[in-house]
């Protein structure tokens, strides 16, 4: 059974949030998010049940060699956010 989330958010964070909302066939919700949006767009969203991925690549400018299997916060580019499977997140009112 799956819980529904509704956020009831202004029309203008609507279609931020639907410029980088996952096609349904993928784990994400939200994924390529820019890391400049990182404290706002966290703060917005939900926090129960919540986890977030960074992604990025290795980085000359400051020295950073990318693992393999992740990428730290300070270092990445994107991230994205996932929810648990059984929760859907709608952006507006039901």
């Amino acid at each position: 059974m799956t819980k529904a989330i509704y956020c009831d958010y202004s029309p203008i964070d609507q279609a931020f949030l639907s410029l980088y909302k996952s096609s349904t066939y993928e784990a994400s919700t939200f994924k390529g998010i820019p890391m400049n949006h990182f404290d706002w767009v966290t703060h917005m969203l939900p926090r129960k049940n919540r986890r977030i991925k960074f992604r990025g690549r290795s980085r000359t400018d400051i020295w950073y060699k990318r693992p393999q299997s992740y990428c730290h916060k300070f270092a990445a580019e994107t991230f994205a956010i996932y929810y648990d499977n059984d929760y859907e997140l709608h952006l507006g009112r039901p």
